[in-house]
């Protein structure tokens, strides 16, 4: 029975406990003899008085389960020693239990190393193996050879799967056999006893990868239903159920009798080659809460979480890790928080109103991990989703460095998750996501760069400013499917360099979206296969002429916007490498249409046909353009006849109810003109001549023409 209404108070003399740093050994021994009494004796509560306690070399603090340990005041040193791993205060296989108050310290300045070897696991507060539902509360820990905090698994199993010996062809069927005509499917032909002591210990198992987290060539179970079927000794068929890699299957769960289980899913058997899979018993810590700590000066992380479900650190200081002291450098991976080991076994990790910063080499980094949530913190540093990852989302945070990462659970784009940041603001580096599904929602990025791609990228409410002339690299979406909506891209103090969605995208949805530009500051660089722009502005301002490009392969909707002072060419094939076209359907699938095209800037550089001020298509069978104002203003300074839009046309193109007119302030040679000219072609071109045909109507013309060149003329 618990003794709830008493605490008690560790008495130093009975147990022999030294509270001013002397005599480690019989410290240690003492505290934790008063420890077990304590528990022994059902206290709840365990107070130590204030002091300075040494921890020998050899052991540790250890707690118990179910209470509640107040060491306020109370700090540990560990003894100086050449141990390659140790822990000041353990946690191990204990449930229902809070530490609150503990400040502990490390021997990293006076820690031997000669022996060899990283030394790298020498932590301060550790929760391992099968800990439940532990606190560690306004706890402090610095100068470990390690970490500051950890939670580490061990890695028990069942056994292991190799392939080909117990791997075989087909599934398993209602009696409990395999049935091989099912050649999709893979079934693990070998059983697994479930009865042991091992597995009991836990309560559950689990199916996995290898070592490595990893299922092998030919074979990816991250997103892919598990059958676990259950039998008794004799071998009668239970049933089964459907489960999922890295997910546990409670022993309490089980149909009474089962003995033993086997496995199967759906995989072709002949793609695999070697592969090894295991059946996981790990003792996994879960449910543990760091709240209103500090961790700093250690020399490998802050904190690390080689291991562990429903993992929380709340209103924790994380800073300085890994960074050189007089006496030890530091080690890697050097960042504040670090989650790795155990892959998709790491699940549910919260990070939440930390500040971590100038850690040695970044603040955040998981690898391979199942369900992150990061939440109203303040970065300084790198953060990195890195691995095979599955599922992460940012929510008000504040990032001082670089993000990069990638949200994927195998490697292969078709099983990309999702990576989400929402309220989040990036200060002066770059965002780079390299794969899976990324979405950007109401995030500020200030003399940020911005990089993605991998299957989808979606920008809602998000403002992109490069106020930085020594930044070249502005934004770069090369995602299979982009989609920006309602949301602002100032370029305008960019270094030179380029704004892109570049890639050979399937789709590109623009929508109520700004771009802002100036001299160097860039230009749009498209290229999709279907692209969609609706009431969108590109606003160029300078006085250097802005050349931007977008090719669309397939179709294209360009409707309700505004180019001011921008040089724009929609292409439908490629100019550059193989020329080619846009596909040629036998109908329209391009359209440029209720657009408005404003120049009044004093330039006109052109370094090739299709660059010039306004708009230019080429490379396109089949087009239209209808019921678009381009406006051309004069403010003074003259200049000449504009091609404010220019058409190379092809095989069909609708000109009908454009208005072109020339706005002059001046009395000077300004005119806007619409160009309509020939295919086209690069020299020593295979592309075959079009058959055009040109429909012009209705399109109106003030203090402007629409001249037909000869080489349409020629065409026609």
């Amino acid at each position: 029975m618990v003794n709830l209404s008493d605490s008690y108070f560790v008495e130093l003399q009975r147990w022999g406990i030294k509270n001013d740093g002397t005599d480690a050994a019989q410290t240690t021994n003492g505290i934790n003899n008063a420890l077990s009494w304590a528990n022994e004796n059902n206290y709840y509560t365990v107070v130590l008085p204030k002091g300075t306690y040494s921890v020998a070399k050899n052991s540790s603090i250890l707690l118990f389960s179910n209470t509640h340990y107040k060491f306020h005041n109370c700090f540990f040193i560990k003894e100086p020693n050449n141990l390659t791993g140790y822990s000041l205060i353990t946690c191990d296989g204990i449930k229902n239990t809070t530490l609150e108050g503990a400040t502990v310290k490390g021997d990293r300045e006076l820690h031997d190393f000669s022996s060899g070897g990283t030394h790298e696991w020498g932590h301060g507060i550790e929760c391992k193996n099968s800990c439940y539902n532990i606190t560690i509360k306004s706890c402090e820990a610095f100068e470990c050879t390690g970490d500051g905090f950890i939670t580490a698994m061990d890695f028990s199993a069942i056994g292991g799967a190799q392939h080909p010996a117990h791997f075989t062809k087909g599934d398993i069927d209602n009696q409990g056999n395999i049935n091989s005509s099912l050649s999709n499917y893979t079934t693990v032909s070998k059983f697994f006893d479930v009865t042991g002591d091992l597995v009991k210990s836990v309560g559950y198992f689990y199916y996995s990868g290898d070592g490595y987290g990893g299922y092998g060539t030919g074979s990816n179970l991250n997103k892919t239903i598990i059958k676990v079927h259950f039998y008794t000794a004799d071998n009668t068929y239970l049933g089964s159920r459907n489960t999922r890699s890295y997910e546990f299957i409670y022993l309490e769960s089980l149909p009474a009798s089962t003995k033993k289980v086997r496995f199967s899913f759906l995989q072709n058997y002949d793609l695999m080659n070697g592969n090894l899979h295991y059946v996981m018993c790990a003792k996994i810590p879960q449910y543990i809460n760091f709240t209103n700590c500090k961790s700093h000066k250690n020399r490998r992380l802050g904190a690390s979480i080689n291991g562990g479900r429903f993992v929380t650190f709340d209103s924790c200081e994380i800073y300085n890790n890994s960074n050189p002291m007089s006496e030890s450098s530091g080690t890697n991976p050097g960042f504040g928080i670090d989650v790795e080991d155990g892959y998709m076994t790491n699940q549910k990790i919260t990070v939440r109103n930390c500040n971590i910063y100038d850690n040695r080499a970044g603040a955040f980094v998981c690898i391979s991990t199942r369900g992150v949530h990061i939440e109203n913190n303040k970065f300084r540093g790198a953060f990195i989703f890195s691995g095979s990852g599955d599922d992460y989302l940012s929510l008000n945070n504040m990032y001082y460095g670089g993000i990069s990462g990638r949200s994927i659970t195998s490697g292969k784009e078709d099983d990309g998750t999702f990576c989400t940041f929402r309220n989040d603001s990036v200060f002066g580096h770059s965002v780079s996501i390299l794969a899976g599904n990324t979405t950007l929602d109401n995030c500020v990025f200030s003399r940020t760069s911005l990089t993605l791609n991998g299957g989808t990228a979606k920008l809602f409410n998000c403002k992109l400013n490069i106020d930085d002339p020594d930044k070249s690299e502005t934004f770069s979406l090369s995602s299979r499917f982009v989609e920006i909506h309602n949301s602002v891209f100032d370029i305008r103090r960019a270094k030179g360099g380029a704004s892109a969605f570049y890639n050979s995208s399937e789709k590109i949805f623009l929508s109520n979206v700004k771009f802002l530009t100036k001299d160097g500051g860039g230009g749009h660089y498209v290229g999709t296969k279907n692209l969609i722009i609706e009431n969108c502005e590109f606003i160029h301002i300078g006085t250097k002429v802005n050349y931007s490009r977008m090719m669309v392969s397939e179709s294209m909707r360009v409707e309700n916007s505004i180019f001011k002072n921008q040089s724009l060419r929609f292409d439908g094939g490629n100019i550059y490498g193989t020329e080619k076209l846009a596909a040629d359907t036998g109908y329209i699938t391009h359209y440029f249409k209720n657009n408005k095209v404003i120049w009044d800037a004093p330039y006109s550089t052109y370094t090739h046909e299709a660059r010039g001020p306004g708009i230019a298509f080429l490379y396109i069978p089949r087009l239209e353009i209808s019921e678009n104002i381009f406006n051309v203003i004069d403010q003074g300074v003259p200049l000449g006849s504009l091609n404010t839009l220019r058409v190379f046309t092809e095989d069909h193109l609708n000109l009908s109810n454009n208005t072109i007119v020339t706005t002059k302030t001046s009395n000077t040679n300004t005119k806007g003109t619409i160009t309509i000219d020939g295919a086209y072609r690069v020299s020593g071109s295979t592309l075959p001549k079009p058959k055009t045909s040109i429909f012009d109507q209705n399109n109106v013309t003030i203090n402007s023409d629409i001249i037909y060149t000869n080489n349409v003329t020629t065409q026609l």
